[in-house]
């Protein structure tokens, strides 16, 4: 059972490695490598064919292995002020408000013609100390985590921004896109609150529209520094908020 940490606070939820996700591509690794030496090397009757089939196939084995436990051991631990963080036998503290961004990924994949399928996550997390974490389906239950920790995170974010945004300042979302008092501003021009049309989001892509229902900006979601928090400012500011969320 994991104890509460005394300075972050008590614990939300833990997120271990799918070891289980690991065990299996491994295995179908090393299998295949196996069948394709039993039909090729190991059918050579010189004496070098026994052994190089032993090498390869115990160097494929260590490859694998190493693969495997680099992984093993990954976990995420989320505390009610921050949370943990562990690639090998010592986990990283960070409190919420060292979290400067965070951006992410989701995508449905399908294998097979369409029999096998799968959702892929991917969440980017930026410290302001310049930290790169990356959360994606190596851990299990990844969209319930990222979720969780965009929540706990925005939650902190946003008082800040407002109060930036109440000083004149500028927020920056992506490489270009920036949040203003008064609405949104792109490479040297201005989307003004009473100019702003909504939003839409198609294939993986925010559309931010004009009044006009014109595309007056648009990027990839995962190009977009806290989406989540960037479309509930967008959502309050639409013309038709249930319109826009239905885009969604």
């Amino acid at each position: 059972m994991v104890e509460d940490n005394p300075v972050l606070g008590a614990v939300i939820a833990t997120y271990p490695s799918d070891r289980g996700r690991l065990l299996v591509p491994g295995g179908l690794v090393c299998a295949l490598v196996a069948v394709l030496l039993n039909f090729t090397l190991a059918e050579e009757r010189a004496w070098w064919g026994p052994v190089l089939t032993v090498i390869i196939m115990a160097l494929v084995v260590l490859a694998v292995a190493w693969y495997i436990l680099h992984l093993w051991n990954r976990e995420v631990i989320l505390y009610e002020q921050g949370f943990s963080y562990r690639e090998g036998s010592r986990p990283v503290f960070f409190r919420y408000t060292e979290i400067k961004s965070i951006r992410q990924r989701g995508e449905r994949r399908a294998y097979f013609g369409g029999l096998l399928r799968r959702s892929v996550y991917e969440f980017v997390i930026s410290t302001r100390a310049g930290d790169v974490i990356v959360l994606n389906n190596v851990y299990r239950r990844v969209a319930e985590l990222g979720a969780r920790m965009e929540q706990k995170t925005n939650a902190v974010l946003w008082p800040a921004i407002a109060e930036r945004l109440a000083q004149g300042e500028r927020v920056s979302f992506s490489a270009s896109l920036e949040l203003t008092a008064r609405g949104l501003h792109q490479g040297g021009r201005d989307l003004l609150w009473e100019q702003f049309g909504g939003y839409r989001i198609e294939n993986r892509r925010l559309l931010v529209l004009d009044s006009a229902g014109s595309v007056w900006f648009s990027a990839l979601l995962a190009e977009v520094d806290n989406i989540t928090l960037l479309l509930n400012v967008l959502r309050e500011h639409s013309l038709n908020p249930a319109e826009s969320a239905s885009q969604e």
